[in-house]
């Protein structure tokens, strides 16, 4: 399993989201996710080092024009506190910042895709 940043640690460890068991490489193509799924991803661009965590909020797309898939979705601010019951409703939140909604060519993305599983509950 790779080292994530302390930045992208300290958010899984909000999350309740354990690297090893919660975090899985998925393939680049139309099958790695779906809306309510959240992405981690390198990609490149002016700040291609940092991981960015994404909420798929559309189905992955095949671009008419160029035949790249596209990955639609927010970006999730790294500056915010988050909890288990936040990330586990981040999908229908509001509250997301509308300069965090992003297209993203997956081709561009450099390195693994991981899909992040929502941690599950422990039975009582």
């Amino acid at each position: 399993m790779s080292r994530f940043s302390p930045q992208i640690s300290s958010f899984l460890k909000q999350v309740g989201v354990d690297p090893y068991k919660n975090i899985s490489i998925v393939p680049k193509s139309d099958s790695c996710g779906v809306p309510g799924d959240f992405l981690m991803f390198k990609y490149k661009h002016a700040n291609w080092k940092e991981y960015r965590v994404f909420l798929v909020i559309e189905p992955i797309t095949k671009s008419a024009k160029t035949g790249s898939l596209l990955l639609t979705g927010f970006k999730l601010p790294m500056d915010r506190t988050y909890t288990p019951a936040s990330f586990e409703n981040l999908y229908n939140n509001k509250e997301l910042p509308q300069d965090s909604y992003k297209t993203y060519i997956m081709s561009k993305m450099y390195g693994p895709l991981r899909k992040i599983s929502k941690p599950k509950k422990e039975e009582e």
